[in-house]
């Protein structure tokens, strides 16, 4: 069922239960025009924006950024409608009577904050129930709006009404996430209720529009012209004369004339005369429910009201429960031989066309729900969905110092991943006997896989007891042996039986790495120093304390022998001879390399053809050497 969402901006009393005309009478409101919001809590606002915003908590927010807005130059006032009954086509309340804007202010907003969305879009009723409450105010009206009427005529013949009775109260609109047919008919209400019509499809645009409107320069109305000419407004009604909105086509002589709606005013260019409509009620899958035919003589001036009796289609909704208690539910999708036909919003009655569907609906991944129905002509269906049960679990790794361990889990059954679980938060499952494995590869502290069983509490707490140890880097040595600077990350690796490596972890230096109870052995930065590997044992709930020592190295800088050379040289390479293995060979004048003992020699750049290698000499540990490449 299409649903609106009406948002009045304010009024309130500043004492309980006086009326808007008693307010008119004090001499600070005649200063003081009147802006009244009508508030849409129909069961419609539970959908969501293209942002995934629901409409009612767009709605608060969008009523909250309003309200802080200045407004100290008019009253306020407030009315709510399909707040408190699911089926009543006149729920609609006057909650906060018109006052200032600092009295009403805060009650508007208690208001809004506590309502929810629940019954039908009685649109007309509650403008006609505002223009009573308004009186002989001067202001204007400001109407919120996520669909079209359900309950009464179409609110743009209303404003036809009353411009023709020369009402001077403005209408002024804002389309919630509207499609086009009822764009179209919202702007209908706007345009013809003398005020401007503003779009918002989410969260965002909802605040600009409404901020928007709240800063319509409120003046004194223009007197409504009354409408000189032929119009057309039509309404289709069953035989119990429920009504529905139609479309089709007008005709005249044979030939098209226009589109028709029930939802908008239609006048006619072509003057006074014999028409012809063609016109049935909207399905939810776009199509025309048996349409209807009817001849319409228009004669006089004004709009013409014609009722058009329509055979009413099938109407599904659904429902969708839990445990026996009511569920929120998931949108809903019709299908035929296995072709989406429709869709409808689980708080809407869908029109459809008789047959056989089957209906599926998706409220969260532990419910794929499919049911079949068959729509009969003119009854109402209900698609009751039972989902089934989930809790909510958390899983706590503790480790034997009593803190939580960060990780990921997977709950599996039958070798297959059915839920990924986190420690930060709860995760919706069905009760049963799960194994609970790592979610992420650990290569310091595995979890050993585990039986679990979740029961049917509806919350959760498994806490998970980890065999683990501890283990504390750090780098150590003279600064001199460094090859940049001390400290970088160091890299721990984990041991078979064998010694062998069955993977790493970059640790920083001071931090502390859990582990589980194994061997493993500490690397330094490659690009650091020169380290020997140390191999540790963890125990359980124990700390290794590990120091990265930096071996000692022999310093090393070279020069060219002085003389003329056709480049500059400026460059020269170490090359080992002893299979050691230094961090760096290429070298630059008068910069020192740090360098593992042993015996080399330096071979001059190829740029340098003038130079020779220089003759072979040993590096002692600690020991620091300047050598001079010699000349051909």
């Amino acid at each position: 069922m299409m649903r609106v969402l009406l948002s009045l901006l304010i009024c309130m009393s500043l004492f309980s239960g006086s009326t808007l005309a008693q307010t008119e009478k004090m001499p600070d409101d005649e200063a003081r025009r009147l802006f009244y919001m009508i508030y849409d809590s129909s069961n419609s606002m539970w959908g969501e924006l293209s942002d995934k915003s629901r409409k009612y908590e767009a709605g608060r927010t969008a009523m909250s950024s309003v309200l802080d807005l200045n407004l100290e130059d008019r009253d306020l006032a407030f009315r709510a409608y399909g707040h408190r009954d699911k089926t009543d086509c006149r729920d609609s309340e006057l909650i906060v009577n018109a006052t200032d804007s600092t009295t009403a202010k805060p009650l508007i907003n208690k208001a809004v904050t506590n309502i929810r969305p629940t019954g039908k879009t009685p649109i007309t009723h509650s403008l006609r129930e505002a223009l009573k409450d308004m009186g002989n105010r001067k202001g204007d009206i400001l109407l919120i709006s996520d669909g079209i009427e359900t309950c009464d005529i179409d609110p743009c013949a209303l404003m036809a009404e009353w411009r023709n009775q020369g009402i001077k109260i403005r209408v002024h609109v804002v389309g919630v996430g509207l499609n086009e047919i009822e764009r179209k008919a919202m702007m209908c209400v706007a345009d013809t209720g003398g005020g401007k019509y503003f779009d918002a499809g989410s969260e965002a645009e909802l605040i600009k529009a409404m901020n928007a409107a709240s800063k319509i320069e409120l003046g004194t109305p223009e007197l409504v012209k009354q409408v000189r000419g032929y119009g057309l407004n039509i309404q289709g009604l069953d035989e119990t004369g429920r009504s529905f909105v139609i479309i089709g086509k007008l005709y005249k002589d044979g030939v098209e004339i226009m589109d028709l709606s029930s939802n908008g005013q239609h006048w006619l260019d072509d003057g006074p005369g014999d028409y012809t409509m063609t016109v049935g009620v909207v399905l939810k899958d776009g199509s025309i429910y048996k349409p209807v035919t009817q001849d319409v003589k228009i004669d006089t001036v004004g709009s013409k009201r014609v009722d058009v009796l329509i055979t009413r289609p099938a109407i599904v909704s659904a429902k969708f429960s839990e445990d026996g208690e009511e569920h929120r539910g998931a949108h809903v999708y019709a299908y035929q031989d296995g072709k989406q036909i429709f869709g409808f919003r689980r708080f809407d009655e869908a029109l459809a066309g008789p047959g056989s569907y089957e209906f599926r609906s998706k409220p969260n991944d532990d419910n794929e729900l499919k049911v079949e129905a068959t729509l009969t002509e003119g009854e109402h269906t209900i698609v009751d969905y039972k989902l089934v049960n989930t809790v909510k679990v958390q899983f706590k790794y503790v480790l034997p110092n009593g803190e939580t361990a960060q990780r990921g889990g997977q709950l599996y059954q039958n070798e297959e991943v059915v839920y990924n679980t986190y420690t930060n938060r709860a995760t919706g499952v069905k009760p049963g006997i799960y194994e609970l494995r790592d979610k992420f590869k650990n290569v310091l502290n595995p979890m050993t896989p585990r039986e679990v069983t979740i029961t049917t509490d509806e919350e959760q707490i498994i806490e998970i007891q980890m065999q683990a140890g501890y283990i504390t880097t750090e780098y150590a040595g003279a600064d001199r042996d460094y090859i940049k600077r001390k400290g970088g990350y160091t890299y721990i690796h984990a041991l078979d039986a064998d010694g062998k490596s069955i993977g790493s972890k970059t640790a920083s230096p001071g931090t502390i790495d859990v582990a589980k109870p194994g061997r493993y052995r500490v690397l330094g930065h490659s690009g650091k120093g020169y380290f020997d590997p140390v191999e540790i044992t963890v125990e359980n709930n124990k700390t290794v304390n590990v120091s990265i020592v930096a071996k000692p190295t022999a310093h090393i800088s070279m020069t060219y022998a002085s003389g003329t050379y056709k480049r500059t040289p400026d460059r020269a390479s170490l090359i080992p001879l002893d299979g050691q293995k230094p961090i760096k060979t290429f070298m630059r004048p008068d910069k020192v390399l740090k360098v593992p003992p042993g015996r080399y020699y330096i071979m001059p750049h190829s740029y340098t053809p003038e130079a020779k290698d220089t003759p072979e000499f040993a590096l002692k540990t600690g020991e620091t050497r300047a050598i001079v490449i010699p000349r051909k």
